[in-house]
């Protein structure tokens, strides 16, 4: 049995005050993953053309001198 029907067999079983609470708590977890999603949306592809390489040769480049 996985972690989340576990989480639903017991979630079934409370009673109501405390599955207010569970739902206020999902509510605020949503809300706090929306927030970021939001914020990296923002600044996505905001880095474009800053380089004049491409990113992954540049790491790639530093990897190989990096190493002894």
């Amino acid at each position: 049995m996985s972690k989340v029907e576990i989480l639903i067999q017991e979630i079934r079983t409370l009673p109501p005050e405390d599955l207010q609470k569970i739902i206020q708590e999902l509510l605020h977890q949503a809300d706090r993953l929306q927030v970021a999603k939001d914020a990296l949306e923002k600044i996505a592809g905001t880095g474009q053309g800053l380089w004049s390489a491409d990113a992954q040769a540049y790491i790639e480049e530093l990897r190989t001198s990096d190493r002894l």
